[in-house]
Parts: structure tokens; sequence; C-alpha cells
């Protein structure tokens, strides 16, 4: 490494570094051009090494070239940045074309779903199965476009990360020359570099993988949300959404009813009035009769605290635990009463010790018994309106526990008989898929027609068993209307029992009325002095008290008789909301029916798809096996009609006698019709013909005989690929039970018709051999003819005069041949 600006011999940076550790000694350094030296002087320095007194030049050469090293990782930065905008560019436009197509191929789905909704009539199948392949379209289009964005995408992620990468060693040079790093360390972050970027590479396709499987599966769910909205409107169920589900009675429905909520919140507690400091004047007298008062408020809000309680208590505890009424205990009521005496009495003991004047009690004596007499008389009336509300609120809530156990009762006997017809369904299931069984593996066409007649006259005592079971559970299920009859019988008795113990109640002034608080027999005369200050605010206290208890039973008797006047109707509501439960549950069966028609009619249609299919398979088995069979006996035919026309005697093939012998013909009529001659010199001439007639025999023979061979090969080898024929198409045959489409029966026919097959073509052999040995007789029979007459004339030419006829020359010209057929096979 060489430092511009400054240099210096490898001495002084030697002698410099020894003096780091031991004394300083200051050198004066020259600036001068750097020399080959100096990198291996650096390189040796120590990596710890340090100067200990570093000039300004070297300082600012090292800042510089940290500057230098930060500027090119800005560019590094920069480019990135710029790299990973134009991809990130690109694949927002990807994505927002795939969002736009997603959003238009569920627009044209919703399209299709809204017009085959906006029929009256329910969707037909053939409409159901054209919009269904329409919808399955548009998602294979939407899957397609999902798996082009992924591979686009990821062609982008490849893209960024090889340009990343470019642009590292691009400038990791530029580093290296620069020198503010070591090439080592330099190496090990640029490969920590490129590792995040294959990370994020991994990252990125990982995501793209999972979003295209996310896609997927939204389209599966909208392919299963179309065909379910098709296959309601192919039932004639309209696209509104339903608040029930249709499953029939899954779970069990709490019976229960809300009444509105008219308990009031308990009030402040009671709080007994605090004493202060009696003084004897009338303005303390008017302070005590004040906070008697609020004593006697507090008591009355005491009370109907009590009863807001009970009210709350009877609501919590009306629907939701029917135990039957409670009957409310006076002991409460009864302890209001000394409600007002304890204030009371610590007034008189407050009195008695500042004062000999009276007590407060015999001051207050007629207005604290009113006041008691109020108190007691209102908790009564609250608590007997509780009782009221209490007993006719369990009336109704006993009504309920008994429609409950009814329609529970109704449901267990609707059960019972669904999971009967569900057996007996299922039990019908059996013979069914037996006969199917058959169809599919039937032999012949006439015991698939049969199977197929068995099968629907079965599908339609099915169907009608559908019909008597559904009209079974709804009659079942209409039993339920015989309870309003008894339950509203029941209801009215009960009703009369709690009008008759709760009759109305003439509304009477309680005891502490006005009159009896001016002046009633038995109670102690007020003075006059002390009549002006307690007179007015104990009475008018009184008086609301008594005013709400008379408005406490006008609500009763408005309650009684309201309660009598709505009795007539109870019989009709209580009929009336049988029939609502009935029609809701008679819904779930109806679909249940409906559902079982729609399968019903599916079987039907693949019980006739089966039986097309196993009489196309049986037509195609019959064809194959018609045609194999055709081209055995054709072959079987054919042979034996080429080895009779087998090879003429002028064939090409065979030895040409025919134009030999007509030489001969034409040389022997030569020396006869020549001008004579000696006759020794013609008799040569005729006995060299007739050995050379033997050897034209003799060599047309061996001619037939390679033409036979040759023909034999060729016949075997025909035979021979007919015999393969034969037997691969025996090993195709395979049963049912194998995986294959052949009935026992029609395997063993088919095996029959190819073993007799077979059995031809071994005959075919030994005719057609029989055949074309006959064939070689007659050809040798022929050449024989041809061969006769020169043969008689040559021996009638070289016959001795005056000797005995010769011998026949077919004769002869055989024996010939026999002997030179004997040389030739030793």
């Amino acid at each position: 490494m060489s430092c511009s600006g400054w240099s210096h011999r490898p001495k002084s940076i030697i002698s410099e570094a020894h003096t780091c550790e031991h004394a300083v000694r200051r050198l004066t350094r020259v600036a001068r051009a750097g020399c080959p030296e100096d990198a291996d002087a650096v390189a040796a320095l120590p990596d710890n090494w340090v100067p200990r007194h570093s000039t300004p030049l070297l300082a600012n050469y090292l800042k510089q070239r940290e500057q230098d090293h930060n500027s090119v990782l800005d560019e590094i930065a920069k480019g990135a940045d710029a790299v990973n905008d134009d991809i990130n560019k690109r694949v927002r436009v990807l994505a927002e074309n795939l969002l736009a197509h997603i959003q238009q191929t569920q627009r044209s789905i919703d399209c299709i779903v809204d017009k085959c909704d906006a029929n009256l009539m329910p969707l037909t199948v053939e409409d159901r199965d054209e919009a269904l392949k329409s919808i399955n379209d548009i998602m294979q289009e939407r899957i397609d476009c999902t798996n082009d964005f992924k591979r686009d995408a990821l062609n982008l992620e490849t893209e960024r990360a090889d340009k990343l990468r470019i642009l590292l060693r691009g400038h990791f040079q530029r580093l290296v020359a620069v020198g503010h790093k070591t090439p080592k360390d330099l190496i090990h972050e640029f490969d920590e570099r490129i590792y995040n970027i294959n990370q994020q590479l991994l990252s990125n396709s990982k995501a793209y993988a999972e979003m295209q499987a996310d896609l997927r599966g939204l389209s599966t769910e909208g392919i299963m949300r179309a065909r379910t909205s098709l296959n309601q409107l192919c039932l004639g169920v309209g696209m509104a959404v339903r608040g029930r589900s249709a499953l029939i009675w899954c779970k069990d429905q709490k019976i229960s009813r809300q009444r509105s909520q008219s308990a009031q919140s308990r009030g402040p507690s009671s709080n007994e009035p605090l004493l202060g400091n009696i003084l004897d004047d009338v303005g303390e007298f008017d302070a005590i009769i004040a906070r008697l008062v609020q004593a006697y408020r507090n008591a009355v809000l005491r009370v109907f605290s009590g009863f807001s309680c009970k009210l709350t208590e009877l609501e919590k505890d009306l629907g939701h635990e029917l135990r039957g009424p409670n009957e409310f205990s006076k002991i409460e009521i009864l302890d209001l009463q000394r409600l007002l005496e304890r204030p009371l009495q610590r007034l008189t003991e407050k009195i008695g010790k500042s004062s000999g004047n009276k007590t407060v009690l015999e001051i207050t004596g007629a207005d604290v018994i009113s006041m008691q007499k109020s108190v007691q008389s209102l908790g009564e009336s609250l608590r007997e309106t509780c009782s009221i509300l209490n007993h006719a609120g369990h009336l109704w809530d006993a009504h309920i526990l008994r429609t409950a156990l009814a329609q529970k009762l109704t449901i267990a006997a609707v059960e019972d008989l669904l999971t009967s017809h569900d057996s007996i369904e299922l039990t019908n299931e059996v013979p069914f898929n037996i006969a199917l069984e058959q169809l599919r593996c039937a032999a012949d066409v006439e015991k698939v027609q049969q199977q197929f007649d068995s099968i629907t006259v079965m599908l339609e005592k099915t169907a009608e068993m559908y019909l008597h079971h559904s009209e079974a559970e709804l009659g079942r299920l209409e039993e339920f209307m015989n309870f309003p009859a008894v339950m509203a019988n029941t209801l009215l008795a009960e009703f009369e029992v709690f009008l008759e113990k709760y009759p109305r109640a003439p509304i009477q002034v309680g005891a502490g009325s006005l009159t009896e608080l001016l002046g009633s027999p038995g109670t102690p005369r007020r003075s006059p002095s002390n009549l002006s200050s307690v007179k007015l605010p104990l009475p008018r206290a009184i008086f609301q008290t008594e005013l709400q208890e008379v408005a406490l039973q006008n609500w009763r008797n408005g309650f009684l008789e309201s309660f009598a006047a709505n009795v007539s109707l109870v019989p009709e509501e209580l009929k009336h909301q049988a029939r609502l439960w009935v029609e809701e549950r008679s819904a779930a069966l109806h679909m249940r029916y409906s559902l079982k028609i729609v399968s019903h009619a599916i079987r039907l249609e693949r019980v006739k798809a089966a039986r097309e299919l196993r009489i196309a398979e049986l037509r195609y088995h019959d064809m194959r096996l018609e045609s194999h069979l055709s081209a055995i006996y054709e072959l079987v035919d054919r042979l034996p009609v080429e080895a009779s026309q087998f090879a003429a005697i002028d064939a090409p093939m065979l030895y040409p006698l025919c134009d030999w012998i007509e030489r001969m013909r034409v040389n022997i009529q030569e020396v006869i019709t020549k001008d004579p001659v000696e006759p020794e010199v013609k008799k040569m001439k005729m006995k060299s013909y007739a050995p050379r007639l033997v050897k034209h025999r003799e060599l047309f023979e061996e001619s037939l005989n390679l033409a036979i061979s040759e023909f034999k090969r060729m016949l075997e080898h025909r035979i021979q690929e007919a015999r393969i024929s034969n037997v691969r198409f025996i090993s195709q045959i395979k049963l049912f039970s194998e995986g294959g489409q052949y009935a026992a029966q029609e395997a063993t026919k088919t095996s029959t018709a190819l073993g007799k097959g077979a059995d031809a073509l071994e005959a075919c052999i030994s005719k057609t051999l029989d055949v074309l040995n006959q064939r070689r007789n007659q050809l040798l029979a022929l050449a024989d003819h041809l061969i006769l007459p020169l043969q008689r004339l040559v021996e009638e030419t070289i016959k001795p005069p005056g000797k005995n006829a010769p011998k026949p020359p077919m004769k002869s010209i055989s024996k010939m041949a026999a002997k030179a057929e004997k040389k030739k096979k030793k």
C-alpha cells in the first residue's frame, strides 16, 4: 500500500515501530514519491500498530480515504434505492392489474348468479351446469392470472437480486482501491450483504407463494359459494339471507321469555338523623320535626328499595329458575316500625338531659303512631303487589316449562322417526348397490337392460318411500298441535285460581289519614303552643305516602282487570305460537325431503350413465373380438388358396426350365432338319441332349424346393404372428376383480372363441402344407410333361436299328433325377 503525498523508507518505518514501545524519537520526514518497497513494509507492520505522532498530512490522508469510502457506499446505496424503486413500481403495476382482474372476475360471477336469480321459476339443471361451467372458466382464468403474476413477480425479484449483486461487484474494486478497509474485511462485508440479498429473495418468493395459495383458496371458496347459490336456485330458494340454519335441530334451543324491566335500582340505605345540640326554643323543635320527617322518608325509601330488590330478584328468577312463586316474609316489614322509635328515643334522651320539657314521643304521640301505621300499611301493600307479580309471572313460566317439555317430546319422537327412516333407507341402499354393481358387470346387453329395468323399479319404490317417510315425519310433527288445547285448559284453570286468590281490593284510606291525624280517639292531644310547629310537616309526609298507597292499589286493580280481560285470548295465542313452531320445524323437514329428491334424481342419472357405459363397453368388446376373429379366419381361408396358386412353372423365382426346353427343342429341330450329316455325328449330338434334359429337371426341382422352403418360412411367420396376436388378446382379458372390464361369462365366451381361432390356425397349417405338397407335385409333373417330347425324340434318334422299343422316357428321367438327388444328399 502506497500513500499519496508522503513516503519514507522501510528503515524509518521499522525504527518508528520500535520507538512506539521504547522511546520516541522525532524524525524529520520529507514528502517523496513512493517506492515499490512501501507496500511490503506496511504489510510487515503488526495489525494493532498506530503512529504515535501522526502528522497532519497522514491525518488528512486517512480522513480523505474514509470520505472516499463513504462516498462509494453512498453511491451503492443510491444505486440500490434506484433498483428497488424500479422493481417496486413494476411489482405495484402487476399487483394493480391482478387486483383489477380479480374484481372484474368477481363482478362477472355476481352477474351470472344475479342473472340466474332473476328468473321467477327454479333454475334448471342445464342452466345450472352452463352457469357453473362459465364460473369455473372465469375462476380458472383468475388462477392463471395469479400464476402469471407470481411468475412475473419472481422474475422481478430475481432481477432485483441480480442487479444488486452486479452493483456490489462493480463497486468492490473501487472500495479496495480506496483502501479504507482491508480486502478481507470488504470481502466479509460484501458476503454478508449478498447473503442478505439472497435471504430477501427467498423471503419475497415465499411471500408470493403464500399469496398465490391464499388467492387460490379464495377462488375455491368463491366457486363453492357460487355452486351453493346455484343449487339453492335449482331448489327454488331465493338468494335472500335466511335467519336460521336448514339443519334439523342440531342444538337444544332454550325456550324462554324476556320481560320488560320494571324494577328500579336500589336507593340509598336509610340513615338515622344525626342529632346536634338540642335547644329549648321552638326553632329547635322544628329542626327535630324535620329530622323526624327525614327518618320517616328514609323508612318509606327503605320499603320501596326492598320492593325494588324483590322485583329485580323476580325478574332474574322468571324464565331461568322455574321454582314457583315465593312468599315474602313479613319480618322485614315489621322491623320498619322500630325504625322511627329509635331516633325518637334518642331525641327524648337528649331533651331530657338538657331541659325538663316533655319527651318528644309524648309531644308527637299520635303522629308517630300514624307514621308507623302508614309505613306498615305501605309495606304490606307492596309485599302483596310483589306476591301478585311473582305468582302471575310463575304461572306463565310454568306454562313455558310445560310447552318446552311438549316440544322436547315432539322433537324426540320426530328424531326417533328420522333415525328409523334413515336406517330403513340405508338398508335399502344395499340391494341398490348390489344391483348397480351387477349392472356394471353384466355379461351382455340383454342382462344390462334387465338390470336397468329392475333398478328403475327399485328407484321408483324408493321415491315413493321417501314421500311416505316425509309425510309420516310431518304428521308426527303435526301431532304437536294436539297439545295447545290441553295446555290452554290447564293454563285457564290456573288463571281462575289466581284471580280467586287475588281479587280486586277496594280503595280504603289508611290509618294515618289527615282526619285521624287532626283528631282521633285514644290518641294524646297536642297543646296549642306546639301545634303550630308540629302539625304541618308530619301529616304532609304521611299524606304523600297514603297517595302512593292509593296509586299502588289502583295499579293492582288495573292489572287484575287487564289480566282477567285477556284470559279469553289465551287459547288462540297458544295455538298461534304452536303453529309458528310447527311451521318453523316443518321447513327443515321439507328441505330434508327436497335434498333426498335431488340426490334421488342424481342417482337415477348415475344408473343411466352406468347402463350406457356398460353397453358401450360390451359393443366395443364384441366389435374388437369380431375384427380379430375375422382376421384369423380370413388368414385361414387365404393361406390354402395362396399355397394352391404357388409359383407357376415359368415364375421368376424358379429355374427357367421353359426357356431351356424351348432352346433345346429349337436346337434338336435344327439338327434333324439340317442337311444330312454323318449318322455318327448326329447320334453324338443327340446323345448329348439326354443328360442335359436330366440336369435341367434337377435344377428346376432344386429351385422349386428352395421356393417352397421360403414359402413355408413365410407361412410359419404369418401363423406365428396370428398366434402372438391371439395370445395378446387373451392376456388383455381381465375381470372386474382384476381391474379390467370383462365379466366372467363374457371372458369365457371370448376365450372360447379365441381358442377356436387358434385351433383353426393349427388346422390351417396342415391343410396349407398338404396343398403346397400337391402344388409341388403338380409343378414337377408339368416339368416332366415339357421334357417328355424331347426325351422321346432323343431316344428315337439314338435308338439302334432292330432293337425293341425303349422304356418310357418318363421313368428313365425320374430314375436319373432320383440318382442325382441321392448323390446330392451324400
